[in-house]
Formats: structure tokens, sequence, C-alpha cells
């Protein structure tokens, strides 16, 4: 029975820190392992205690232990290695303690000198410290529009974040973010520029076969040929506003566009079946239509003559704007069609008038100033009221181009002068250090890239903006240029210039206000019982040089004139002396003075501070007298009648009865004076 002892086995730690089992006891032997439990009966069974976490299995005689032993503290700093929702390693701490207390030994050698110190590393997952999930924004991309309202991207995702929202953190799915009360926007609205470059905006019409009207002739056309449609052209600028979220395209003056080449009149539509019924043609297939002809447009869509040249070829597909006094030819080669067939016509003009050309085989049979030779149109001498749309047709397929009329000293100032200089500079405004503009020897041709004027900066100064500008591709020849596709240019010159460039980064300048004047002075009196407290403000910059107000525009001024009161500024009516009297003598006249409205204080000039004073009088009549004549009688015996009838103011009456008149008048003006109405420098006896 001696041999025989009690083990003490331990149970299997779980896998997460969850309250522990108990420990059981097996009958065992030392030297032969596990027994019946009734070979040891005799001995004393150990007491059994519960642990938070046991160890591994692991038997150990309970008799044959010393008193001190090592024992795993599950109460003590036990954590675990993971970070949030994560599995890690939970380290339990080995400690010696008295067998029998149960107390921890003041020194381990106790426990050392038998047995070394046990490790314990169980697996364990965290379910604290996890702040989140949180939704986590990235940068703003860039802004989807150089001008007006535009929209940015960010990505936004779903993160665990581990210990605080500063610390490290791991993606998950979006969807187990999806509990969370708002996500961040995706997408936001910018405005880098509020204002576009003006451009032109095409608004078309009704799409037509050709121009055919309805109810002529029946025709065959392809069912899917395309038609045309009437252009309308407007200069118009798109304007961003992030308040009402929206752009808005308003309509500007036209001359905002004068730099800009103008749309061509007429753009190419696709024809519906119904339309093509509404006048009366007939659809054919396109195996039908192989040998119908075929005209060849032009490469560029504008040309534009610059200095006055005998002649100018236009070709089909092109909007030409020429010089009155060129003779002008308009070719359209054609394929699969005889060129002296071709039959020409305008369509629109001044008076939108139809005309038909008629075809002549030289010029010498040509007797108007426009003929049809071989095929082409040729206008001898181009007035502005030539300029339209012309259509030629080939059997049932046609094609048009445009003429507009400008003035040679337009020409010349707006279109040859630019290109000469930029031609003269050639790296001038170069993006990459590539030229401009370059000339192409064989022909003797230039390309160039031709930029328009920058617009205003969105942020003048104080901060990062934008300007813009529009930059195309034209080939000059010796009188003329025409915009041709981007490829032509960027093949010889490289890159194209840039269309935006940042601006604004200087600082602003400010505005500086001086003292107010120190006392409240008459000498500024503005209205009754007002006076002006005034003080200088200039507009600087960071040297303290004076600018221009202009200059300080993106802020408002400050008030350079403020009232203050003072009761000694009172209006009053100022007269000054009587004029001489309008007659010298024998009459009665008026005499006038000047009234003026002035401040009592100073003199000054008051305006209509006046306007409820009353106004003194400005006229009265005065006599001088009779006019002293030697030998003053009358001459007539009816002067008598004169006086009564009052005909002594005219000139001949009073020569004729000079004695009578001069007693009516005396009569007449000492009634005056009785009145008050006359001052006069004499009175008659």
């Amino acid at each position: 029975a001696e041999s025989h002892v009690w083990l003490l086995c331990w149970g299997l730690c779980g896998l997460v820190a969850l309250p522990g089992t108990s420990p059981k006891l097996y009958a065992a032997k030392s030297d032969e392992g596990r027994l019946p439990d009734d070979r040891c009966s005799a001995i004393q069974m150990p007491s059994i205690q519960s642990v938070e976490c046991p160890p591994p299995v692991s038997c150990t005689p309970a008799s044959l232990t010393s008193q001190y032993r090592w024992r795993f503290d599950f109460a003590g700093d036990v954590r675990c290695s993971a970070r949030c929702n994560q599995i890690g390693s939970l380290s339990v701490p080995a400690r010696c303690v008295d067998a029998k207390t149960g107390q921890v030994a003041d020194q381990t050698q106790r426990c050392e000198s038998r047995e070394a110190r046990p490790e314990l590393g169980l697996p364990c997952y965290q379910f604290e410290g996890c702040v989140g999930p949180v939704w986590k924004a990235g940068p703003w991309g860039p802004c989807s529009r150089p001008c007006g309202l535009g929209e940015m991207e960010r990505p936004v995702e779903c993160y665990q974040l581990v210990d605080s929202p500063e610390g490290p953190s791991y993606h998950l799915r979006q969807g187990q973010c999806s509990h969370l009360d708002e996500k961040p926007h995706l997408r936001e609205y910018c405005l880098m520029e509020p204002r576009c470059p003006p451009y032109y905006r095409v608004s078309p019409g009704k799409c037509r076969p050709h121009f055919s009207a309805p109810g002529s002739s029946s025709e065959q056309r392809l069912c899917n040929e395309t038609g045309l449609t009437r252009n309308s052209p407007q200069c118009v600028q798109l304007t961003g506003d992030l308040r009402t979220r929206s752009n808005t395209t308003v309509r500007v003056s036209s001359s905002n566009c004068r730099s800009l080449p103008r749309p061509p009149p007429f753009s190419k539509c696709q024809v519906d079946v119904e339309t093509l019924r509404q006048y009366r043609i007939k659809c054919i297939n396109a195996s039908a239509a192989a040998k119908e002809p075929q005209f060849q447009l032009a490469a560029s869509s504008i040309l534009v003559q610059m200095e006055r040249r005998e002649s100018l070829q236009v070709k089909c597909g092109q909007s030409a704007t020429v010089i009155p006094g060129t003779r002008v030819r308009l070719h359209c080669p054609v394929a699969n069609f005889k060129p002296a067939k071709l039959g020409w016509q305008r369509l629109s003009g001044r008076r939108d008038a139809v005309r038909n050309f008629t075809a002549v085989k030289s010029f010498t049979q040509c007797r108007s100033r426009i003929c049809q030779i071989d095929g082409d149109l040729i206008i001898t001498r181009f007035r502005p009221k030539d300029s339209g749309v012309y259509q030629v047709s080939a059997s049932n397929v046609n094609t048009t181009l445009s003429l507009h009329s400008h003035s040679a000293y337009e020409a010349y100032v707006q279109a040859y002068l630019p290109r000469m200089m930029l031609l003269m500079q050639p790296n001038s405004n170069s993006a990459s250090g590539r030229p401009q503009a370059q000339l192409d020897s064989p022909n003797r041709d230039a390309l160039l890239w031709m930029t328009g004027p920058w617009t205003s900066c969105s942020v003048p100064c104080g901060g990062e903006g934008q300007k813009t500008r529009t930059v195309h591709c034209e080939q000059l020849r010796s009188s003329s240029y025409s915009v041709v596709p981007d490829d032509s240019c960027l093949k010889l010159l490289g890159d194209k210039p840039p269309m935006s460039e940042r601006c604004g980064s200087h600082v602003c300048p400010v505005w500086r206000a001086g003292p107010w004047d120190s006392e409240c002075s008459t000498e500024r009196c503005y209205s009754t019982g007002f006076s002006l407290l005034t003080r200088r403000v200039q507009c600087i910059n960071q040297a303290n040089d004076t600018l221009l107000d202009a200059q300080c525009g993106h802020e408002p001024k400050p008030e350079s004139v403020h009232r203050c009161r003072n009761d000694l500024c009172q209006p009053e009516w100022r007269t000054g002396p009587w004029s001489k009297c309008s007659v010298s003598c024998g009459a009665y006249g008026f005499s006038s003075r000047q009234i003026r409205c002035v401040w009592r204080q100073n003199g000054g000039p008051a305006g209509i501070a006046c306007e409820n004073l009353e106004l003194p009088k400005g006229y009265q009549a005065c006599y001088n007298g009779p006019c002293e004549r030697l030998g003053c009688e009358d001459l007539s015996p009816v002067c008598r009648i004169y006086q009564a009838s009052a005909l002594c103011a005219h000139p001949s009456l009073r020569r004729n009865c000079c004695k009578t008149c001069g007693e009516y008048q005396l009569h007449v003006y000492r009634s005056l004076q009785s009145t008050h109405l006359v001052s006069g420098s004499r009175t008659a006896a």
C-alpha cells in the first residue's frame, strides 16, 4: 500500500480564456502508472481545488512532492499576445508556492532545486481592445474639369482599428461597416476655375436630306446616308456655382469668340426614313449605290484669308473667310462622276435666296461675275453679298461649303499680325522646349500652335488658382491659314502648349488706412448739422509701395469718409449786388442779382441744402428817369392817342411823340415806385 499514491492530473485548458476545469484524481503506482481506484482506498485523498485555467495534462505524485512546488498563477497579469480580433498566445507565469499554505515562497531556489521553472503557452483569441470597425476615407483625386463645376473622387474602405484611431489597422469587407450610421462621401463637387473660356455652341436645326425642298421631284438616296442641318453658332460661356451645384451656360457677346474659328453654318446629320418620305425620296441599298459619285472633302474645316491676294481656292467641306475683291475658286474633287456635269447653287445669302449657276466651257464665254467652268465655280471678284452657303450636286449626291467676308484691315490686325509675330519668335510659349511654329521647307508652309488669350485667374492672389485658354493647330500659307487636326502639329512641333496654368500664388496687396481727422471741421460741411471726417486709404504691397486701387479689388475698400455732428454747418441764401438797369433812360427795365446757397461759416457751396429756406428775389423793375433831350417836342397831333394806348415803347412812336411819351413813362415809373417794385437812380420832378 505504501507504494501506491494518488496522482494529481490536470485537465486541458481551452483555446479561449474561459473559466477553468477542475483537476481529476487517478489511482496510480509510482513506478507502474495508473491503477484501479480501490487500490488507493487506504490512503487519504488529497484536497481538490478548481483553478481558472489548468495546465496541460501532467501527472505528479502528490505524496512525492516536496513542500514547495511550481504553480501557474492565472490570477496574475495574464494577457493575450494577439491584437484585436486575432489569434495569439496566452503566457501564464509560474510561481514557487508552499504546497501546504499556498503562500508564494520568498525564494524561487526552493522550487528550482527540484524542477526547472515550467512554461505554459496557450492559444487565445483577443476580443478586447478593438476600436471600430470604422470607415476610412483616402485623399481626394483630381477635379474632373479644369473649369466650371466638376467632381472629384476618393476611396472609402472599411477598416478595423487597433488600440486607438491613430494606431494600426487592417482592411475589412465593406459589409462589416454596413451597420455604421453614415458612410463618407465618395464624390464631391470641385471648382478650379468658375468661368470657362468662351466657345461657340452650335444648335443644330432640323436634319434635311441635302436641303431638298418638299414637293420636289422624286429622287433616289441611300437609306443610311447623311443629310445636312443648319447650325446656329452662339458665343457662350460656362460658369460653375458651388452654391447651386450646377453649371450654367450663358450667352455672351460675339466679340469674346472673335479669336476662335467660327463653326461651319451646316453640319452633317443622319436622316431617318420618315423624313426621306416627306421629301419624296426613295431609299436604295449600298450595293446599288456602289458606283455613286463620291466627293473628296478638305482635310481642314476652317480657311481664313490673311492678306489681299489675286485668287483663293476653297474646297468642299470648308468654311472660308475672304477679303472682298479676291477671285475665289470653289473646287470639289469628285469620283465616279464627270466634273463638267456638276451643278452649283447658292442656298443662302443675305436674302436667303436660292440661285443656280450656268456652266460654260471657257472663261471667255462668261458674261457674269460668277461662272461655272470645268466643274469649279469661279467668283471673279468676291463681294460681301456673295457670302452664304454653296451646294454642289453630282447626280443625287450633294455637299456644301460656305463663304464669309471680312475687311483687309480686320484680316491684317486679327489674323496676319498675331501669326507673323509668332513665327518671328518660334520658341515662345512652348511647353516642351520645341518650337511652337515651324516652316515646312518644301511648300514654304508653316505649322503652329495658335493659342487664345488667358482667362482671368480663379484666385487672383494669396493662394493657388488656375487660368485657361484655347489651343488649336493651324497651317499657314502665303496669304491664308486653315485649322487642321492636332496630329499635324504633334508630329512636327511636339507637345501641345498647356491649356491651363496655375496662378495667384503671390501675396495679395492690402489696404492701409490712416488715422481719422482730429476734429469735425466746418470746412467739410455736407448737410445741415453734419460735416465729414476723412482719412487716407491706400493699396500697398509687401514693400509698402503704393499701388492702384484696382489691384486691391479682391477686398472691399475701407471707408475714407465718415460723417460727424457739427451744428455750425448751417446753409443760407447769399445774394450779390443788383446789376445795372436794362434800360438806361426814358423807359422802365429790369435788374438782376446772383443768389447762391452757401454754408454760413465758410461760404462754400451748399448745393440743395437751402431748398427749405425762402428764396430771395433775383429780379426787380427799374427806371432811370426820362432821357435829357433839348427841344423834346411832339411832332404829331395824335401823340395823346399813342399815350393812351401805351404804344410809346415803340422806338418810331417815341421819336415822334418825345414829350408825351416821356411824361407817360414817368407816370408809369411813379406808379411802380409806389408799390415798391422798382428802385431807380433818378426820379423825375
